[in-house]
């Protein structure tokens, strides 16, 4: 079949209630409800020859288990290859970590929810892929300054650029709305015991309310080192975390993308390409000397932690809970070096994904990679419209540029945990990567998408 064809679907993925919302340790309470649903949401795009799939999720994570389990279920009902499948999560602080739901974390209890998750997100692609019907598909970018800022860096810039993909049916009316942007979604915390989908959330409501019969898409960026509003670490006089900040941020980014949809020129003759490679990048060796280490982790080890609480004071705020519950923050931070100790030469795999559909493409890689380091990418990158995406088929942790790593060099291991001198270089002081990796993953996401490019040249 000739022309190109797309479906959508989405799932409620919200966890039940009655489990902890974890994610952070300080975030103690249960769920007493949900505010909205979380979704899980997929397109499907063929061109009668190749289909892609793209997957988002209201999840803070997108795990290899997880993202295994959808490619292969999703194969079976589909016939859509594996690496022909991207997962993106939202980074969802609204959601629990799954990541952390057995052995003994306080977000236990979710390995039910966990299981029928899989299937789920795989049948959000199924159903596309049914639905499939002939489409037209142009795609822009717009910016949205204001909104966010880098908060590890607060003078530094970031890059605010939003993509937007605009999909109709052949009647030119609206099937799907993606767009994707750079910011944590952090605009709550432990200041509510109900499950929700922190910015996105909003912002697909307000899309969808102005364009009738659309399913908006949101798709997450490079937020390592970005936030929202005003929320850089150590910031005092951080906007309040509340559902009125969280819906403002939704509902100002969609402003910004119903403002650019009505000039994005749409085409029925687009061709689909997908590309994955594959990297081992070095674990981080850490200056200190490994008995430092060990011994420390082996001290706060037998710290008592103190109690924290159901839900959060006003004045409680991400950008401070640090400085007021520090041995928390050590704990996992010194747990994280010990590993690092144990296991120097065990690589990191890694996996780049890339599809591609006429002249725009998405590329996403599973770390919280700093904003910077996708601009990069980026700039690199043969296609009019491109988005580089984080928290990608996996998560493994944070990414900083190679000069970032300068800034905390020469600092002595107890000065590092000292979250009053140091917060500010969260993703720095934890990341698993060794200095200079992330420039071999920058060159790798390039490659992968000039070969796309390359492979879309060739098509008939």
């Amino acid at each position: 079949m000739n022309g190109l064809r797309a479906g959508v679907a989405q799932a409620d993925i919200t966890p039940p209630y009655g489990l902890p919302h974890g994610l952070w340790r300080l975030r103690t309470g249960r769920a007493i409800g949900r505010s909205e649903p979380m979704l899980a949401q997929a397109l499907v795009l063929d061109d009668g020859r190749r289909t892609v799939a793209l997957v988002t999720m209201d999840l803070a994570f997108a795990s290899r288990d997880l993202t295994d389990a959808v490619r292969t279920r999703a194969h079976a009902l589909t016939g859509i290859p594996g690496e022909a499948i991207l997962l993106n999560a939202s980074h969802n602080h609204g959601a629990p970590s799954l990541l952390r739901s057995v052995g003994g974390h306080p977000a236990s209890g979710f390995e039910r929810y966990a299981v029928a998750l899989a299937d789920l997100i795989a049948g959000t692609v199924y159903s596309a892929h049914y639905h499939r019907r002939p489409v037209r598909l142009g795609a822009g970018t717009t910016r949205a300054p204001g909104l966010s800022i880098n908060r590890v860096r607060h003078e530094q810039p970031v890059d605010d650029t939003v993509f937007v993909l605009r999909i109709d049916r052949e009647d030119g009316r609206p099937l799907a709305v993606v767009a994707g942007f750079a910011c944590h979604p952090i605009t709550l915390a432990g200041h509510t015991l109900l499950w929700h989908a922190e910015f996105p959330g909003p912002f697909r409501t307000a899309v969808e309310e102005a364009s009738p019969g659309a399913m908006c898409f949101f798709v997450q960026g490079c937020a390592g080192d970005v936030g929202p509003w005003n929320y850089w670490f150590g910031n005092p006089d951080a906007l309040p975390q509340t559902y009125a900040h969280r819906d403002r941020l939704g509902k100002a980014l969609a402003e910004r993308v119903l403002a650019v949809l009505p000039g994005i020129e749409t085409s029925g003759a687009s061709t689909v390409a997908t590309g994955t490679t594959r990297l081992a990048l070095r674990r981080r060796r850490l200056p200190w000397p490994d008995e430092q280490v060990l011994a420390l982790e082996a001290r706060l080890a037998d710290l008592a932690e103190p109690a924290y609480p159901e839900i959060w004071a006003d004045d409680l705020h991400t950008m401070n809970s640090a400085q007021r519950f520090p041995l928390m923050y050590q704990k996992g931070a010194v747990a994280m070096y010990g590993d690092m100790v144990r296991h120097p030469d065990v690589p990191i795999e890694v996996e780049l994904q890339t599809i591609a559909v006429g002249d725009f493409a998405l590329v996403g890689n599973p770390f919280e990679l700093f904003n910077q380091c996708g601009q990069r990418i980026r700039d690199g990158s043969p296609f009019r419209t491109t988005g580089v995406l984080g928290y990608c088929n996996d998560y493994l942790g944070y990414l900083p540029g190679t000069e970032e790593f300068d800034l905390i060099r020469d600092v002595p291991l107890e000065a590092v945990l000292d979250q009053d001198r140091y917060r500010w270089a969260y993703g720095i002081t934890n990341t698993n990567v060794e200095r200079g990796e992330v420039d071999r993953l920058i060159e790798a996401g390039v490659e992968v998408l000039r070969s796309a490019h390359a492979e879309l040249a060739r098509s008939p």
